[in-house]
C-alpha cells in the first residue's frame, strides 16, 4: 500500500514515466522492493539505491535499471543544489542523505517520502524548494482515507501489481513472532517484507 500510494501521489504531481529516472531508496526493503517491482511494470526507469550489494542480482531482477550503493547518495561535499538528475524518489529512509536527494531532483519533481530508517533529522536548504519546485510529499498508509485505498487496490490489482510478488516476502510468522521479525528488520537482515499470518 505504502509503494503504490507514493507512486500514485507522485503521478498526481506530475510524474511520467518519459521524464527521466526514478531514484527507489532503501530498494531491498518492503517499500522498496515493491516500489522497484511496481514502477518498472509502468515502464519507469528505476535507479535502486541499497546498502546490501549482496543484493543486486535480486533488484535487477525486480526491474531496477541501476543501482547505486548507499555511500552515492551521501558524498562528502554536497552542494545545496546539484545537477538536476531524477524524475521522482521513494523513499522509505530519510535522514541526512534526504538532502543530497532533494539537491538532484529534477524541476517539478517529488519525493514520496514515508519512513525514517535513516533517521528523522533533514538538514537542507530551501533552494532545491524555491527554485526547482520540487515537493516532498508525506505519504502515510496508516490512515490513508478509503476511497483513495479503494482506488490503490484496484491499480495494485491491475497495472501495479508486483513482479515476482512472493520473492519479496522475506519470511512469514505468527502473530508471536514479529517482534522477533522487527528486530531482524532493525539490524538489517531482511531482505522484501514479513508477511505475517493472524
Amino acid at each position: 500500500m505504502t509503494a503504490a500510494l507514493s507512486i500514485h501521489r507522485m503521478e498526481q504531481n506530475g510524474l511520467r514515466k518519459e521524464q527521466g529516472p526514478v531514484l527507489v531508496r532503501g530498494a531491498t526493503g518492503g517499500v522498496g522492493s515493491s516500489s522497484v517491482s511496481m514502477l518498472a511494470a509502468l515502464g519507469y526507469e528505476v535507479e535502486a539505491s541499497t546498502g546490501k550489494s549482496a543484493d543486486h542480482a535480486y533488484l535487477l531482477e525486480l526491474g531496477a535499471t541501476r543501482i547505486l550503493s548507499r555511500e552515492e547518495l551521501s558524498p562528502p561535499e554536497s552542494k545545496p543544489i546539484g545537477k538536476e538528475y531524477w524524475a521522482g524518489a521513494v523513499d522509505p529512509v530519510g535522514g541526512a542523505s534526504l538532502s543530497y536527494v532533494l539537491s538532484r531532483m529534477k524541476y517539478g519533481a517529488s519525493v514520496a517520502l514515508s519512513g525514517l530508517t535513516g533517521g528523522a533529522d533533514v538538514v537542507a536548504t530551501v533552494y532545491p524548494f524555491i527554485l526547482r519546485g520540487v515537493n516532498v510529499l508525506g505519504i502515510d498508509s496508516v490512515y490513508c482515507p478509503t476511497e483513495v485505498r479503494k482506488t490503490l487496490w484496484e491499480r495494485m490489482a491491475a497495472e501495479l501489481k508486483p513482479r515476482l510478488l512472493e520473492q519479496t516476502v522475506y519470511k512469514e510468522v505468527r502473530l508471536d513472532g514479529v517482534a522477533d521479525a522487527a528486530q531482524l528488520v532493525l539490524e538489517g537482515k531482511v531482505r522484501g517484507k514479513v508477511l505475517v499470518r493472524l
